[in-house]
């Protein structure tokens, strides 16, 4: 019975996002991050498949500075017509890796990893985050492209693809976030 119940929640963690084979690609971080300059809105322009994310469009997030030296990060997008929303946490775990940062979205829940790849502070950010799954037999991925505007242009899209993709990043799990209408 064990088996059968580990079995099915395996079969639902893989569907809940990007799964694949092997360890986490290596990538590097940017070597500095300036965070009140990277506090503020941002629009999800594109986005790996996630669960939490399913039938949303508008997505956006906001991060703010709390007391704590910790960020409060509110997810926010539109599902079948309402405001769907998630509220976060991020932080520094070490200031010699700046761009390393560690996020969650629950009191129980872990943190996970938020790397920022590359980010000009005022038009895009390339954000990564990899662990394992089932040890050494697999790793899952997010990963967002975000912007300051509702729309990016084409340019910036492509040198973020080719650095994600120069990193052994799957580019092909990127799909575009609907941001008309909003």
């Amino acid at each position: 019975m064990w088996s059968i119940l580990v079995f099915l929640g395996c079969v639902w963690a893989t569907a809940a996002q990007v799964v694949r084979p092997g360890g986490c690609p290596k990538t590097v971080t940017q070597t500095t991050l300036d965070l009140p300059q990277y506090l503020g809105n941002w629009y999800e322009i594109y986005k790996f498949w996630a669960i939490f994310e399913v039938g949303q469009k508008c997505v956006e997030a906001n991060y703010q500075m709390k007391n704590n030296s910790h960020i409060r990060v509110d997810n926010a997008g539109v599902r079948s017509g309402r405001k769907v929303e998630a509220i976060g946490d991020l932080y520094m775990p070490d200031t010699n890796h700046p761009a390393n940062l560690k996020v969650k979205f629950a009191e129980s829940a872990p943190y996970g990893d938020y790397w920022v790849l590359d980010t000009d502070y005022k038009n895009y950010t390339l954000i990564y985050s990899c662990g394992p799954f089932l040890g050494p037999l697999g790793h899952v991925e997010f990963s967002w492209i975000l912007s300051r505007q509702r729309t990016l242009d084409q340019s910036i899209v492509d040198k973020l693809m080719a650095k994600a993709k120069a990193f052994g990043i799957d580019t092909g799990h990127f799909s575009k976030t609907d941001q008309t209408g909003c």
